[in-house]
């Protein structure tokens, strides 16, 4: 029997135990589960060699871009410390961390939170491979709520893997997706959303008029408010950076997306099927930011900036930064063309987006400097 298959028949059993389960109860157990989850399973996730890739992985010039924003906020913080919300394959802190150590601006701590086992292993050797002599500033931490900072909080690609509910509108009801065990086999089955469930729908939506056509079927997240609330809780003055592909929730709840957006991705190529090699492909959904934006009115934490990465990046002066930079032979043109991936519109450029949130921090700021969109949200 293949791991897929032991995967398969573990969350049969499961399903059977429990009845059903909720689609976001599925995609916590798809990618989160110690044994089963991709995240924790699968040996080759990032980059070339695994399923899909992420800015900091494609160019050095994202986090030494973010290190901008860093350095400014730093001159009015105390002990400035930066927490990366699940620290991929380290590419990000190492970046970071090395252009701040040329700047003589090193956060007091570098704090990864991260679930997976694997991935601190995976983490601690890249960065004991690049850069061993700043090892000491970084510290693994499975629960955000463990530690408290002051200055950044960075979560780069991290809200779209949060598990997500699906709803349907039937023509008449709105209707949220379950997970199912008939003759062995999983199987979606819709049932009349609950009572929390449209009230959350109804803020993610944000328009008490807007009216569905029938079968439309799209998501929503359940668990930013709880994420939203740890971060607030964790940062006690300074900047949270949530970075990620997504839309306005006008934008994300477009009659012509009437499929949603959940994306499945296996070795760079993409699939609509989370039922296809569970706990061997990544699962995710594009990040609503307006739904984020209205979790704030109860918090501490303040919106000041949305823009589009091309524009975040831009306003931190990207292009000056290469510039700057020195290289050998046709090395130029290899980091130009990285550079080209994460800031043009047809390649990551448009469709990540960057939300800005302040807490208890009154200064200028570099990444709003201009393009800035609040209204749009």
């Amino acid at each position: 029997m293949s791991s897929n298959q032991y995967t398969y028949k573990y969350l049969i059993e499961k399903t059977k135990q429990e009845a059903r389960l909720s689609f976001s109860e599925f995609m916590e157990f798809a990618l989160y589960h110690k044994e089963y989850g991709y995240y924790n399973k699968k040996e080759k996730i990032f980059a070339k060699e695994g399923d899909f890739t992420t800015s900091p992985i494609t160019s050095t010039l994202f986090g030494e871009c973010i290190c901008q924003e860093f350095i400014n906020i730093s001159k009015y913080l105390e002990s400035p410390s930066v927490i990366e919300i699940g620290g991929g394959d380290a590419s990000l802190a190492i970046s970071m961390l090395e252009y701040l150590q040329n700047q003589n601006c090193l956060p007091t701590e570098y704090i990864i939170i991260e679930t997976s086992d694997k991935l601190v292993k995976i983490q601690e050797h890249n960065i004991k491979d690049k850069i061993p002599n700043l090892l000491n500033l970084v510290k693994w931490k499975k629960n955000i709520s463990d530690t408290s900072i002051e200055g950044l909080v960075i979560a780069n690609e991290f809200f779209d893997a949060l598990p997500s509910e699906r709803f349907k509108f039937n023509g008449k009801d709105f209707l949220t997706l379950y997970v199912e065990e008939k003759n062995n086999v999983l199987q979606n089955t819709w049932d009349i959303i609950t009572s929390e469930q449209k009230k959350e729908l109804d803020i993610a939506i944000g328009n008490p008029r807007r009216i569905f056509p029938k079968n439309y079927t799209s998501e929503f997240n359940m668990n930013y408010r709880k994420w939203i609330s740890l971060i607030d809780k964790t940062l006690n003055k300074g900047l949270v950076l949530i970075i990620d592909y997504g839309y306005n929730s006008f934008e994300y709840y477009l009659d012509d997306r009437k499929t949603g957006t959940l994306v499945c991705n296996h070795k760079h190529n993409a699939n609509f099927d989370p039922f296809e090699k569970i706990g061997e492909q990544d699962i995710s959904t594009f990040v609503n930011f307006s739904h984020i934006s209205r979790i704030l009115k109860d918090k501490n934490l303040n919106v000041s900036g949305y823009l589009t990465q091309s524009n975040f990046l831009l306003n931190l002066g990207i292009l000056e930064i290469f510039q700057k930079k020195e290289f050998n032979g046709d090395k130029r043109e290899f980091e130009l063309n990285k550079l080209k991936n994460i800031l043009l519109p047809n390649t990551m450029g448009e469709i990540f987006k960057a939300l800005i949130l302040k807490k208890d921090f009154n200064e200028n700021l570099l990444c709003i400097e201009k393009f800035n969109h609040l209204g749009k949200l």
